[in-house]
């Protein structure tokens, strides 16, 4: 008898399936006695000669439809029925020691250029607050909806929360208040925004994995961990507003320099003289950037909606360009970051592969993971928190700025629109 290839993995996603109600859509009494004659060695591994071809073939389906992504519709909040089928998005690495969990601390403990999310279920994709309640509440089939209800949030943001905004900003000498910034602000204080909290310190993501977590007796292995996700900043480098600002500033320089120069040079001559000396200089001093106005016209909703997936970082504020984040002592203490997804129901993960396809070269590998991921198993969780207590790394340090909700913006605008 030839050996069955995955045996041990189409064992354990058809006991998942049968647990979950997969036996009530079985209606083949042949398949159901195959089932109920399958054999265990003292080990718990499947003895190969009790599993029938017409047993091996129904096992074959289920794996199969794993290695599709879920179902994914404007009406429905997918998530991952498994491990396998995670990894069409992820490249994964699965925590079960403490071992493990204590060289995660230690190899991350001084990173300074990776992104981290934590989630408290590994089944999660990652949607945007406002993705989540948008489809929930049945708001719209449209991105053209979206943009709209959006630019109501940042109005109905701004007018009321602009004094507490501004406050902070001043305090860390940026003055550039902008619709960016305006959705960093009500992202950390309840109300659902289109942005995706990521922080560039390690056990800050992991906190945010565990912070509420709750363990259950679901037969499915995913449903047993919590994940990390983790992105290198040069590889998110070109999407990321900085470089986009950075690059149209250099653009919009060379232009107005080179028609400054052919204004001004008597000669073809004396025009490539020019041209070559001034070669290396900016038109634009990027250092006098903040509070222009240049990052407040840039990052008008109106124009990010064009921009598929992007992040906003104020990590390097000397570079002149600021977008105004830190405005909130929730964002000061979990040293934040945001992502930014344009679109209302598709998640970040399957933006980032779109725009992979769309943008890769034909040298550049089919085989694309939009980021890497820890699934951390949850029986770790106690173990965590205790680490990070130690550390003095708790709900009240994370949220020390936790007397303002705005998510009323929110809901007034959504019964508006209703």
């Amino acid at each position: 008898m030839r050996e069955i290839s995955n045996l041990e993995l189409k064992i354990q996603l058809t006991n998942e399936y049968l647990r979950t109600g997969g036996v009530e859509k079985i209606f083949d009494d042949e398949l159901l006695q195959d089932l109920q004659n399958v054999r265990f060695d003292l080990h718990g591994k499947a003895i190969e000669q009790t599993i029938t071809p017409r047993l091996n073939a129904f096992m074959l389906a289920i794996l199969g439809s794993h290695t599709l992504p879920p179902l994914e519709t404007e009406n429905h909040i997918s998530e991952y029925d498994s491990f396998v089928q995670k990894s069409s998005f992820f490249d994964q690495h699965k925590i079960d020691t403490k071992k493990e969990v204590d060289e995660l601390i230690e190899k991350y403990k001084d990173s300074k250029s990776i992104l981290f999310r934590g989630q408290r279920e590994a089944k999660w994709r990652l949607y945007s607050s406002l993705q989540r309640f948008w489809v929930w509440d049945k708001m719209g089939k449209s991105n053209e909806e979206y943009s709209a209800f959006l630019k109501n949030i940042i109005a109905g943001g701004r007018k009321e929360f602009e004094t507490e905004i501004s406050k902070i900003l001043k305090e860390i000498h940026i003055d550039s208040l902008n619709d960016i910034s305006t959705l960093g602000f009500l992202q950390h204080h309840d109300c659902p925004t289109p942005l995706l909290d990521w922080t560039y310190n390690f056990k800050t993501a992991l906190f945010f994995g565990v912070d509420g977590l709750q363990r259950n007796d679901s037969p499915k292995e995913i449903d047993k961990y919590f994940s990390i996700y983790f992105i290198d900043e040069k590889h998110f480098e070109s999407a990321g507003m900085r470089t986009l600002l950075s690059d149209s500033l250099q653009k919009i320089s060379e232009d107005l320099k080179n028609e400054l120069i052919s204004q001004i040079a008597k000669n073809e001559k004396q025009r490539i003289e020019m041209t070559n000396r001034f070669k290396e200089r900016s038109f634009f001093d990027k250092d006098k950037l903040t509070g222009s106005g240049l990052i407040n016209h840039m990052t008008k909703i109106e124009h990010m909606v064009n921009i598929p997936i992007s992040y906003f970082s104020d990590r390097d504020i000397d570079s002149g360009i600021a977008f105004s984040l830190t405005n909130s002592e929730n964002i000061k203490k979990q040293d934040g970051v945001f992502t930014w997804n344009a679109h209302f129901s598709k998640p970040l993960e399957v933006m980032g592969n779109e725009q992979y396809s769309e943008a890769k070269l034909e040298s550049e590998p089919v085989d694309y993971r939009f980021s890497e991921c820890f699934n951390v198993n949850k029986d770790l969780s106690d173990y965590i928190m205790q680490k990070l207590a130690d550390e003095g790394i708790s709900t009240e340090t994370m949220y020390p700025d936790n007397h303002i909700n705005a998510k009323h913006i929110y809901d007034h605008n959504k019964n508006i629109k209703s």
